[in-house]
């Protein structure tokens, strides 16, 4: 690893509240970063366990959970009695569940080339569940996008977006426009809504024969589906995504706290 690379992780981990379980995080984030954006490439060898947590100032034990963490991910591949490397293949696209980020931004984050398949944009009237996540009456009219999300020209998700529409005919006009790439820009570009935060609940399902078919993966694969309701800077519910994705190319992190006692 290049002394500069050294440099970057060091003014990148450390800071106030540098406790262990914030350094584990810090260190992480760093690593995964240098990964995912090619300034450490596959194949590449980290340099030794000892050498690396005393370039960093921090412990071994702190180094040892940080890279269990990224070889749970896939960054990394420990041969043991080898030495740890960024793995050959580091596609598996991952977000933490503490930070809202857009499909696309999360795609090119890994390298890949962000697209769309099937996109369809109609009016619909709200069904209880999404009338219930967007705090509307049912029956009342959304907008709704549909669409297969692609990586690299392979099916990575699908996409069912609902948008509520204050001003139904004017809105939806602008949002009939919408062909692809990140919803999140285009709501702010084109209709003036800024997305500030959003609440998600994760549960696994089966792919049944159509969503099969939609992502390429035999029927009974493991999809993890999100449905998670979008805030606009007012505190409204705006958009509602309820999205099936493929478990084996999307994963989901969470970072907690232990108890200080």
């Amino acid at each position: 690893m290049e002394r500069q690379l050294i440099a970057d992780l060091s003014e990148k981990i450390w800071g106030a509240g540098s406790s262990r379980d914030v350094l584990v995080k810090r260190v992480a984030d760093a690593l995964r970063e240098k990964i995912t954006s090619g300034q450490l490439n596959p194949g590449a060898r980290l340099i030794s366990e000892i050498a690396l947590a005393r370039s960093l100032a921090i412990s071994r034990p702190t180094l040892r959970e940080t890279i269990r963490i990224l070889a749970r991910e896939g960054l990394l591949d420990i041969k043991h009695g080898v030495g740890t490397f960024v793995a050959d293949e580091h596609r598996l696209i991952w977000s933490r569940l503490d930070s809202m980020r857009s499909f696309t931004d999360l795609i090119r984050s890994v390298g890949g080339e962000p697209g769309d398949s099937q996109v369809e944009v109609r009016r619909t009237p709200a069904p209880n569940d999404v009338a219930e996540a967007l705090d509307i009456l049912p029956g009342t009219a959304v907008g709704l996008v549909k669409r297969v999300r692609l990586i690299d020209g392979a099916p990575l998700a699908i996409a069912n977006e609902y948008v509520l529409l204050p001003r139904p005919r004017e809105d939806f006009a602008r949002l009939k426009t919408f062909h692809g790439g990140s919803l999140y820009i285009f709501l702010r570009d084109r209709c003036g809504v800024t997305l500030a935060r959003s609440s998600v609940v994760i549960a696994a399902v089966a792919a049944d024969p159509a969503r099969a078919k939609l992502l390429k993966v035999p029927a009974g694969t493991p999809l993890l589906l999100l449905r998670e309701p979008h805030f606009d800077l007012s505190g409204r519910r705006v958009l509602f995504a309820v999205n099936y994705h493929n478990s084996d190319l999307v994963q989901f992190t969470l970072t907690r706290a232990g108890l200080r006692i």
